[in-house]
């Protein structure tokens, strides 16, 4: 067979020189491992088997490879078949050999059958904590003592055999109590991985997972995004891992987005890290905003598609989300033409002619939420204008749960966005059900959007040291479609320098790919357009600024 151990020279990692008997380069050199292993699947489930006396070089092997001395200092007893048989004659066995005084400080580690009448009763030295240690794993797996071996590692960690025809280790019967186990045999932060096929487990020292203070997006994934990957951060670090796994959306399999915070609580940034993913794959865009706050969106004004702004009043909101559902509506006679079940059945022609469209709703509450009726005479100008304004609203809501119906069949694609997700804040229950991606762009959410992110059963545990000021801020939660929540920490980053701020960078980096066809007043609708669209709006009652431009 040939051998599966590898080589690591250690001082191209460790240019300052490496101490096996410094836990912290232990660690360190765990992590390395587990971090190859995330990218090279040929080194899953390797650890360190050994370190040469000059601390050199280490030698990692797979888990169930064990040293030559695994058997070292092993006693054995031949005792009968009545003996050792049946588990209360196993017990029996084991309190009397190990109260022996020629087996202080040997335990019972297996009892192996060699013929029909007899066993080999195996001992071997375990010290005070390796035994206390070893009765708390077999706790874990609800087996005896002494059907699991267990054995130190170079790691400063634990090496678990299970006796093979005893249990099969299950990730969902013991994960979470195996994790609390470890935790209680090291600390926080330690993990362990395990093969259930060869029923070995390996605990290792380690430090919980983190964030850096800002995650800018990496020079691998610029470019990268297309219409089945929407990259937006990083995953919180598995355990053993100082790095996680890029985060992304796949805008087929998820087309409908909400996202949900207070103020200030980094919506922006998220918005505006996916629209620049769109944009890069190829998307149009239309945003619908309140006037004060659409500042968040100017930086990608020139690539809005005409009569896509509606931002500059509740009635252009409407206009544009009515302009919306008219491309919807071409777009369904399209898929109805050619025979297909939606967008992405189309020839490659006509997608590229009708483009996924990314349709942004942010500040939902100003354009789309309940109005307040003052309680005044029909004919007061207060109530007048009130009472219009709950129309376009109105209007507005219905327009956007339409949209969140039947939009995704007709490749477009909605991002909706709030402080609150209530009914009178423009959020209808009809529309929620369809925003299949949640994003808190908080580790703090709201009663109401942990509800939208699973509930109590499936939020995940969030680790105290993330929630620390400057590692906390960005990192959030999201659920993706069809799976339980995780968090994560959002792509930021800025120039101070240059004082270029994020969007600024998003504006750069998206003009070198794909050019914008616009300008800083691409989508605008006039008035004469917007009451054309919405007749409702010539019923505007004048208050001296309607825009006629």
């Amino acid at each position: 067979m040939a051998d599966r151990r590898k080589k690591i020279p250690l001082e191209k990692f460790f240019p300052n020189g490496f101490d096996k008997t410094n836990p912290d380069d232990m660690i360190k050199l765990t992590v390395l491992i587990q971090e190859k292993a995330a990218k090279n699947p040929e080194f899953e489930g390797y650890s360190v088997f050994s370190v040469d006396s000059d601390n050199r070089y280490a030698i990692i092997a797979p888990m169930d490879m064990d040293s030559d001395d695994i058997n070292n200092g092993i006693k054995a007893v031949r005792l009968s078949n009545s003996e050792c048989a049946d588990t209360a004659s196993q017990k029996k066995t084991v309190q009397n050999l190990e109260s022996q005084p020629q087996y202080e400080g040997y335990s019972v580690v297996d009892f192996v059958r060699i013929s029909s009448s007899e066993f080999l009763v195996l001992l071997q030295q375990l010290d005070e904590k390796a035994a206390a240690i070893r009765r708390i794993f077999a706790n874990v797996l609800k087996v005896k003592p002494w059907e699991i071996r267990i054995s130190r590692t170079p790691e400063n960690g634990w090496k678990i055999r299970i006796k093979e025809n005893t249990v099969t280790y299950q990730a969902s019967v013991y994960d979470k109590r195996m994790q609390e186990a470890v935790e209680v045999v090291g600390k926080k932060g330690w993990f362990f991985k395990a093969d259930p096929e060869k029923g070995v487990i390996m605990v290792y020292p380690g430090t919980p997972p983190t964030f850096p203070a800002m995650i800018a997006c990496p020079k691998q994934l610029i470019g990268k995004n297309d219409l089945r990957h929407a990259y937006l951060g990083m995953k919180l670090p598995e355990r053993g891992r100082e790095t996680g796994d890029w985060l992304s959306l796949d805008w087929k399999s998820g087309p409908g987005i909400m996202v949900a915070a207070a103020a200030n609580s980094g919506k922006s940034v998220v918005i505006n890290t996916l629209i620049a993913a769109a944009l890069e794959a190829g998307f149009q865009l239309a945003i619908c905003d309140d006037e004060d706050k659409s500042v968040d969106f100017q930086w990608c004004r020139p690539w809005i598609i005409p009569h896509g702004w509606g931002c500059d009043s509740p009635e252009s909101a409407a206009a544009t989300l009515i302009h919306v559902l008219e491309i919807c509506s071409y777009r369904s006679k399209l898929i109805k033409q050619y025979g297909v079940e939606n967008w992405w059945g189309l020839p490659k022609d006509e997608q590229e002619k009708n483009p996924l469209l990314l349709l942004v709703c942010d500040e939902v509450a100003q354009w789309a939420g309940s109005v307040t009726i003052p309680k005044v005479s029909k004919d007061n100008p207060m109530r007048i204008r009130a009472e219009y304004e709950a129309s376009i609203h109105a209007a507005n809501i219905t327009y956007a749960m339409k949209i969140t119906q039947k939009a995704r069949f007709s490749g477009v694609c909605f991002l909706f966005c709030g402080q609150s997700t209530r009914l009178q804040d423009g959020f209808d229950p009809g529309m929620r059900v369809n925003l299949t991606t949640v994003i808190s762009p908080t580790l703090q959410p709201s009663t109401a959007v942990e509800e939208l992110l699973g509930g109590a059963k499936d939020f995940p545990e969030i680790p105290e040291n993330i929630m620390q000021p400057g590692i906390s801020r960005g990192a959030g939660l999201i659920r993706l479609p069809g799976m339980k929540p995780v968090i994560y920490k959002g792509f930021y980053e800025e120039n101070q320098k240059q004082r270029k701020s994020y969007s600024d960078l998003l504006r750069e980096r998206l003009t070198a790919i794909r050019p914008p066809e616009g300008d800083m007043n691409s989508g605008h609708w006039s008035w004469d357009e917007i009451v054309n669209a919405l007749p409702t709006a010539a019923e505007k009652p004048d208050d001296g600024m309607i825009d006629s431009g």
